[in-house]
């Protein structure tokens, strides 16, 4: 699994992040070929540094290889990720610009904010010139275009596409040895997970003679709110938009309407229902302080863990990953039964950005495009095949030095090539298949759950994040500042049980309309309107 740039992989984590491809057509050229008018050409890129664990970009084989299939050398400034925000911020303040700038994250207010200054070059004219790749997916899928284009109808960005499923949503995984060891099934609705969770806890479902020592639904402190929280509105009702809706506190209701999520009644569904996990210690006491991802870990491979929410169940470890059965969606009391937590194929959206200090626009373009296709993305995934990789039995399979190296496969792949640890990276994730099997497993293995329940259950639309204007952005980013401060707070307070959900929710409801909630639902409305309008 991808490293997460922080625990909790937001989405943004988020998650890590596993990642996907789709079917597209062939490019009309290999931007990636040797361009004779390129040669000679020297470009600096800014980019999030991983020298700690791999040889610098300058070193590493992906570049060393590409530059000689381009004629395109890049200069790469190397920024820690501890550093990046404050040297992005130092680096836009001086106007001292790279050529462009790879795999740092620019927020939507950033971007439009910077192109309109006119530092960060539209790049509408040049797609459609000279990128062909990137072309074919705006066709293939509107949606991702539509996520790029801001307020002023110009692109400045292009993004991280994963086009995957299952590595684009997370699961409820359940601990199968202990249902088996109990005599019951898996969960398919809330009640029943409830049921699960409480014979776990009162049965010894370890079978080690302590009854007391099993937990619940567990994961490290301050996991909830962003895991299970998330995957229960798709079981009660607030499912339609996927991931990066919920992240906003957005869904667009039965009645066609988008609403608010803190303070509707269905929110206050779900938080009752994790109030009564948390009150008979189905989850975990520490839910919200105090267990860090090692204890954690370590508290899964002794078989003291009955559930947990990730992409694959890896995450808890190799050792006891077999155990656990992955359930895509519960059905909630209303009969809803939605996988919510499913991103955007547009997971990043600030992956590459070319600066107007760039004297070579059209070589840049052409550069970052051949990484939205077939062999370019295959590429940045395998290397080139009979040199990081052979194939074997018709499937893919990393030479030796990457397979065993002493650090594991991926950050043995990590040694040649780029696209395979940290993510965000500029360009298309190449097929599940592809990725499993060069692991020597498959997708079905990878998630052990259902694969036909990820078409079935997921949300009728799913959205990018929305791109505000200028003002939007002043006035959301301190609504929201306050508003998410507030909902942390609430949260632990009303899911152990220190304020009731009857007595209190309506105090909670007015604080936050004091705070600026229907004013955020305007401004999230007028932007979903826009999106829909983009073509």
């Amino acid at each position: 699994m991808r490293k997460p740039k922080t625990f909790m992989m937001t989405v943004t984590l988020v998650v890590s992040v596993f990642l996907s491809g789709c079917s597209e057509p062939k490019p009309k050229e290999a931007s990636g070929s040797k361009d004779a008018s390129a040669d000679g050409i020297s470009l600096q890129f800014a980019r999030m540094g991983y020298n700690d664990v791999r040889p610098a970009s300058k070193d590493l084989w992906m570049w060393k290889k590409y530059e000689e299939m381009t004629g395109v050398h890049i200069d790469w400034e190397e920024i820690p990720g501890a550093s990046l925000g404050e040297r992005k911020n130092i680096i836009m303040a001086s106007n001292d610009l790279p050529d462009a700038f790879y795999q740092i994250g620019f927020s939507h207010g950033e971007i439009s904010k910077y192109g309109k200054q006119g530092l960060f070059l539209p790049l509408d004219e040049l797609i459609e010139e000279h990128a062909p790749n990137l072309s074919n997916l705006f066709k293939t899928d509107p949606s991702i275009k539509q996520a790029l284009t801001m307020p002023d109808g110009r692109i400045y960005s292009l993004p991280y596409v994963d086009e995957s499923i299952p590595y684009s949503s997370l699961r409820l995984y359940i601990n199968e040895k202990w249902l088996d060891q109990l005599g019951l099934s898996v969960p398919k609705t809330t009640e029943e997970l409830y049921t699960t969770l409480k014979a776990f806890k009162e049965q010894d479902a370890n079978g080690n003679g302590d009854p007391n020592d099993e937990h619940g639904w567990y994961m490290p402190a301050g996991s909830v709110g962003w895991t299970l929280e998330r995957q229960l509105y798709g079981s009660f009702g607030m499912g339609n938009g996927g991931l990066k809706a919920s992240e906003n506190w957005i869904y667009k209701d039965s009645d066609g309407q988008l609403k608010l999520i803190f303070n509707d009644e269905k929110f206050r569904d779900v938080w009752k229902y994790l109030n009564r996990l948390y009150a008979e210690e189905l989850l975990h006491p520490e839910t919200f302080t105090g267990v860090e991802y090692a204890q954690w870990v370590a508290d899964g491979a002794n078989d003291l863990v009955g559930g947990f929410s990730w992409v694959v169940p890896d995450y808890i470890g190799d050792k006891v990953r077999d155990h656990y059965s992955g359930i895509n969606a519960l059905e909630g009391p209303g009969g809803d039964k939605v996988m919510n937590w499913l991103d955007h194929p547009v997971r990043g959206m600030s992956s590459f950005i070319i600066t107007n200090v760039n004297k070579h626009p059209e070589e840049t373009i052409k550069w970052v495009d051949y990484f939205y296709g077939e062999e370019g993305s295959t590429f940045g995934t395998l290397g080139l095949e009979g040199e990081t990789y052979t194939m074997v039995d018709g499937k893919p399979q990393y030479i030796d030095e990457i397979r065993n190296y002493e650090g594991g496969m991926q950050l043995g792949a990590f040694q040649y090539v780029d696209n395979v640890y940290g993510g965000f990276y500029p360009y298309l994730e190449p097929p599940v298949e592809l990725r499993t099997a060069v692991k020597g497993t498959t997708v079905d293995q990878e998630i052990n759950a259902d694969l036909a329940e990820l078409e079935k259950f997921k949300p009728e639309e799913i959205w990018p994040n929305f791109a505000p204007t200028d003002a939007e952005t002043s006035e959301i980013d301190p609504i929201m500042t306050d508003i998410n401060s507030y909902i942390e707070e609430m949260r632990v307070k009303f899911i152990t049980g220190t304020l009731s959900l009857d007595a209190d929710w309506d105090n909670y409801v007015k604080t936050l309309d004091q705070m600026g909630a229907q004013r955020y639902l305007e401004i999230k409305r007028a932007q979903y309107e826009r999106y829909q309008a983009t073509k």
